[in-house]
């Protein structure tokens, strides 16, 4: 009996290690505890003007650190053919391994890329979590 003991602790014990440690890189099934998530909402919507892809428009919403990592911010919307109701911006950030070169913030504003189905044209923009309308800001010269 303690023989089998030994040898399932042989084998559970670096099972259980690979488990944590991937974890705390953000991989398998305890990604959970090496991930650090945040919910922002969306305070308004960008357009990239001319040039940019008409299907992309900037999420931007209020991020008090200096900065942030490329692909660090997600967010989702729901369309129809007179309305975009944008949800949560989510910021989820590994706790351990990796850097990132940081990009910077302007005015205490970040944005995500939010890639439409159609391009945003005349529908209205608002915000999922209470239906308030979002600007929709154009660069100068569009």
């Amino acid at each position: 009996m303690r023989r089998k003991l030994r040898i399932a602790a042989f084998v559970a014990v670096p099972v259980v290690l690979v488990l944590i440690v991937a974890g705390c890189l953000g991989a398998g099934p305890l990604s959970a505890i090496g991930v650090d998530e945040r919910r922002v909402e969306p305070r308004s919507v960008a357009l990239l003007g001319q040039g940019g892809d008409p299907l992309v428009v900037m999420v931007r919403f209020p991020w008090p650190g200096d900065g942030f990592c490329s692909g660090q911010f997600h967010v989702e919307a729901t369309e129809s053919a007179t309305q975009v109701r944008v949800g949560t911006v989510v910021s989820r950030v590994t706790r351990w391994g990796g850097t990132c070169a940081g990009l910077g913030t302007v005015d205490g504003m970040a944005a995500a890329e939010l890639r439409l189905s159609t391009p945003l044209g005349l529908r209205e923009v608002v915000r999922a979590r209470d239906g308030a309308r979002l600007p929709v800001l154009v660069p100068p010269g569009s």
